[in-house]
């Protein structure tokens, strides 16, 4: 067992499976959510996720607010999504119960969670697998890929070996020392795939198969990727693909990534179908924004931006003609 205590900030698909993968395998494991019903189940009788069609259920500590929480802890894993992050970090910050806290979460995050809780006590863990949340006590493990954890600032210290090994349990770990690359190449994957998942509705594989669809993905990733060089960014491979390959329109590139992938889910999606605020203004418009830096257009991006703001208002819904929409005016 690893000496360490971990609380997972969020228990929905991603947080959820995290703890229950942990509970055994760590000194102690916390969940800390604010919703009632998902706590009390999570006690009794435990999380229930499926994964490579096996289902399994594991009961798990967990409080419904910080102040409920006793102890200390080593990790707080961040699985909740950002704009929830001041009202979930703000108190645990403050409380001092927690050493380093480590981002679990999609877009660019990290510099917002820093100002937050500290620069020297923020990690970050890149999650290349996903996860649908079926409803409180319940969720799903769509896809098995890596976890990436590393330092902001590129080095490799004590606590980033220790990270590694807690999450040893959940799956296969990296460490990395170019952490900047590497969350630029997994926001590659999220604006791409994630955006158009959204609104289409369709799961990621759906939408690579989709003539549109393709054809969007190619254009959304180039943009991001001349987004990222501009940034002076190394790109790492995700999905053991190289970045530029996309940017060619490698069709045997895309369909490796979507031999893994393929099956996600993304949250994005399930908040649109849930009606709740989506995280599209830090990964689309996360590439968007700092495209403007640097005077680079990003059409593409900009247009999902505009379609999943008109569907969190209700006035659109997820389709797969929207990628054809999507085409004809980004395209021009």
């Amino acid at each position: 067992m690893i000496d360490a205590s971990v609380l997972v900030v969020g228990g929905g698909a991603i947080g959820g499976i995290t703890a229950a993968k942990l509970a055994g395998e760590v000194r102690r494991v916390v969940v800390l959510d604010t919703n009632e019903e998902h706590v009390a189940r999570l006690r009794e009788p435990g999380l229930t996720y499926k994964e490579d069609g096996a289902e399994h259920t594991v009961a798990l500590e967990a409080a419904g607010s910080a102040d409920e929480l006793e102890g200390e802890f080593d990790f707080a894993l961040v699985a909740v999504k950002s704009p929830f992050h001041e009202a979930a970090l703000e108190p645990l910050a403050a409380s001092g119960k927690v050493a380093s806290f480590v981002s679990l979460g999609n877009g660019l995050i990290q510099d917002r969670m820093a100002e937050i809780v500290g620069l020297d006590r923020l990690l970050s863990c890149i999650v290349e697998w996903g996860g649908t949340n079926l409803g409180p006590g319940r969720v799903v493990r769509d896809t098995i890929a890596p976890m990436v954890v590393g330092e902001l600032d590129g080095s490799e210290r004590e606590r980033t070996r220790l990270l590694a090994r807690c999450l040893e349990p959940v799956g296969e770990v990296r460490v990395t020392r170019n952490l900047r690359g590497q969350i630029w190449s997994k926001l590659l994957v999220n604006s791409t795939f994630t955006g158009l998942s959204a609104v289409s509705g369709l799961r990621y594989g759906g939408v690579a198969e989709h003539p549109d669809g393709r054809e969007a993905a190619y254009a959304i990733w180039a943009e991001g990727v001349a987004v990222g060089e501009a940034e002076g960014l190394t790109l790492e491979p995700v999905y053991d693909v190289d970045p530029r390959a996309l940017v060619d329109r490698d069709d045997a590139a895309l369909a490796q990534i979507m031999a893994i992938a393929g099956n996600t889910k993304p949250s994005m999606l399930q908040d649109l179908e849930q009606s709740r605020d989506t995280e599209v203004d830090v990964v689309n418009g996360g590439v968007a924004q700092r495209g403007r830096v640097h005077t680079i257009a990003t059409p593409f991006n900009d247009r999902v931006v505009e379609l999943v703001h008109t569907m969190e208002r209700g006035e659109r819904s997820p389709a797969p003609e929207e990628l054809t929409e999507l085409v004809a005016v980004a395209g021009r």
